[in-house]
């Protein structure tokens, strides 16, 4: 089997199917289109790898001067160029959702990064009108700063393209909705008693830090400060001053709570999910594999097998003078390409026997 495998990296080019088998494959489901031909053709076009590859690359390079923009000095320099490349990218980007919209008018709208992949269009498409029609900063155009920021969602679009990262960005989508949220409801929850218990502790009376505990809001983002663990120290200290008993007790507790524990409890959930849900990937990756081998595999023994039948009919019925003439036929239909089943031939005791002697044999008729 590996021997195998190694042969499948090495052919796969010479198996890929053609754009034109492609396209008899594809025509043959959508027959009852009156642009069949047209239909089917563009349909391989968009499941191309080098169409996929291209698009990858367009997302890269928009990203790329999307980053030189920054720079006032390159920006200053040409900035005609800046405003023809992002019409340019917004082209290649309507045409690529024409394309498939086209080749899958119902199902382009069932994936979801698809509708994602379409907002991000739809939000430059906006932008590209506003500036059309409004020339300037007019008044009342004040989202067009946003809209202009948004254009680096486009570079969330190579989650469409890898594989890899649909598997991440799911798994983590999968552990907000179904784990994440349960825990950042029970610390809410956490937050609030505390956020009650400080006020009345430490912001109730007017001699006390009414800043940081005041009310229940400035309460709970106190004791946000205290799960991020990023300046608790400073309110510690404020309390130490006010000579507030007590509330190094209060602030280690919630500490414990809120960052040792809540905090890393959301983390190894997210990793568990993620791991998890490569693992799947990397499982389906490997039944995929196997999958194309043993299809490959069948199909080779199918198409050897109706040869050698075919033969041994062309012998019965006189179409062979001898023996020879008929392996000399059956050499002509072999290939460079196809494929051994080494590990097979390797356990069979009538080959192994047969091998040695074709070998012995070719010593004699060598070196006579």
């Amino acid at each position: 089997m590996e021997d195998l495998n190694r042969s499948h990296l090495n052919t796969a080019s010479d198996n890929q199917p053609t754009v034109i088998q492609q396209t008899e494959q594809v025509n043959t489901k959508v027959q009852e289109r009156f642009d069949a031909e047209l239909h089917a053709f563009i349909t391989v076009i968009t499941e191309s790898s080098w169409f996929n590859a291209l698009i990858m690359f367009t997302i890269f390079l928009n990203a790329l001067f999307i980053a030189l923009e920054t720079e006032n000095k390159i920006k200053n320099m040409s900035p005609d160029l800046f405003l023809v490349m992002d019409e340019l990218f917004l082209a290649i980007y309507t045409i690529e959702f024409l394309l498939k919209i086209y080749a899958e008018p119902v199902g382009y709208w069932k994936r979801s990064y698809n509708l994602f992949d379409f907002l991000v269009l739809a939000l430059s498409l906006v932008k590209a009108v506003i500036l059309k029609f409004y020339s300037g900063k007019p008044r009342g155009v004040g989202a067009l700063g946003v809209l202009r920021a948004s254009r680096t969602l486009r570079t969330l679009r190579t989650v469409s393209f890898i594989r890899g990262l649909q598997v991440l960005v799911t798994a983590l989508l999968d552990t907000i909705r179904k784990s994440v949220l349960n825990i950042v409801m029970l610390l809410l929850l956490m937050m609030f008693l505390f956020g009650i218990m400080g006020y009345y502790f430490f912001g109730y009376k007017n001699d006390s830090d009414t800043e940081n505990w005041g009310n229940l809001g400035s309460a709970m983002l106190t004791l946000f400060t205290y799960v991020t663990v990023d300046g608790w120290t400073d309110l510690q200290h404020i309390l130490d001053e006010k000579n507030m008993s007590g509330s190094r007790i209060y602030t280690v507790i919630f500490i414990f709570l809120g960052h040792f524990i809540f905090t890393n409890v959301f983390i190894a959930v997210i990793i568990m999910n993620i791991s998890e849900a490569t693992e799947n990937y990397k499982t389906e990756q490997k039944e995929e594999r196997e999958a194309v081998i043993r299809h490959k595999k069948e199909f080779m023994t199918r198409r050897q097998h109706s040869e050698v039948k075919q033969m041994m009919e062309k012998q019965r019925s006189g179409h062979y003078t001898n023996f020879n003439e008929m392996v000399a036929e059956y050499q002509r239909t072999l290939r460079h390409n196809d494929y051994m089943f080494l590990t097979d031939h390797a356990t069979n005791l009538l080959w192994i026997e047969l091998y040695l002697k074709s070998l012995d044999h070719m010593d004699n008729t060598m070196f006579r």
